[in-house]
Order: C-alpha cells, then sequence, then structure tokens
C-alpha cells in the first residue's frame, strides 16, 4: 500500500512512501518502544510491551527516550530500531 504525506516544513511538495508489509503473525516478534518524555509515557510503553509478551512471546529490544515530545526520532535512533526490532511502538503519556 502506499500513501502520500504532506510536510508543510519541507516544502510545499507531497511525498509518497510505502508502508511496510505486516507480519503474519506475532508470535516471538521484537518489539522497540519510542517514549516521548510526557509524564507516564514509559510506563504505559512498558505494560504494553508486558502484554505483548504475554500474549505473544515478543521481546523488548530497545527504548529510544525522545529528546522532547516536540523532536522528532533522531536518524541513528531509527538506524538501531530497525536493526534490532520487528516492529516499533511510538507513545505518549500524560
Amino acid at each position: 500500500m502506499t500513501a502520500e504525506i504532506f510536510d508543510p516544513t519541507i516544502s510545499a511538495e507531497t511525498e509518497a512512501f510505502s508502508y511496510t508489509p505486516r507480519p503474519k503473525e506475532l508470535n516471538n516478534l521484537k518489539v522497540g518502544l519510542v517514549e516521548n518524555t510526557k509524564f507516564n509515557s514509559e510506563t504505559i510503553l512498558r505494560k504494553i510491551a508486558e502484554r505483548l509478551d504475554e500474549q505473544y512471546k515478543i521481546k523488548m529490544v530497545h527504548v529510544n527516550h525522545k529528546k522532547s515530545s516536540s523532536h522528532s526520532v533522531s536518524e541513528d535512533a531509527i538506524e538501531t530500531l530497525k536493526g534490532k526490532a520487528d516492529f516499533v511502538v511510538a507513545g505518549i503519556g500524560d
């Protein structure tokens, strides 16, 4: 599936991208977490990871801590997550 996204901070043009195919099953995958530093963000994400482990034996392999909720995930963090995790859950707190 392909979609177009418009980012007004870069240019007035849209950019096409493709979604990564979904896994056929969840059992034994590896999850990465991206938390945005808001209150309870990491707590909530770790609880989600716990439940995924209980239900599907999904192991949490990396937690990325953004500089703040307004910052994007760094390129280095993206590469780390791509190398370690099968999928990523990003979350907010408050």
